[in-house]
């Protein structure tokens, strides 16, 4: 695209696009909340590793679609954990709730789950009610 919209301005400074896609948004609400666990329990997180897919590979048999799922966690790997965009989003957007929170409660509660801890244990300020 060529024109004076596509240049940079005062309404967006590095010219286009204005918006960023949903997929760089919950890149960031994830990147975010995985750095504040870090920040909280940096030798817990430092044995993990963050992925995130769009959705999950699903049998064909699967109940209810998961938002997280984890692997690993051997004396030669890491533990890690898949974060799924879509189901979170679609069910943020359902139920109203904070995407911010839904990725903050599904990353504890996976964490806690793969290191056998409780959630508490991994964030105190573990709420399982939305904010």
């Amino acid at each position: 695209m060529l024109g004076p919209i596509s240049r940079p301005s005062s309404f967006a400074p590095r010219g286009l696009p204005l918006q960023r896609s949903a997929a760089a948004q919950f890149d960031e609400v994830v990147a975010i909340e995985v750095t504040r666990l870090e920040k909280r329990l940096p030798q817990v997180v430092a044995r993990v590793e963050f992925a995130i897919e769009d959705v999950p590979n699903l049998d064909v048999h699967a109940g209810e679609i998961p938002l997280t799922h984890s692997t690993g966690g051997t004396s030669h790997e890491p533990y890690r954990i898949v974060v799924f965009r879509r189901p979170i989003e679609l069910r943020a957007e359902r139920s109203g709730t904070s995407l911010t929170w839904l990725v903050r409660s599904a990353l504890v509660l996976e964490l806690a789950d793969v290191l056998a801890l409780s959630p508490e244990q991994i964030d105190p300020d573990f709420d399982t009610d939305d904010d």
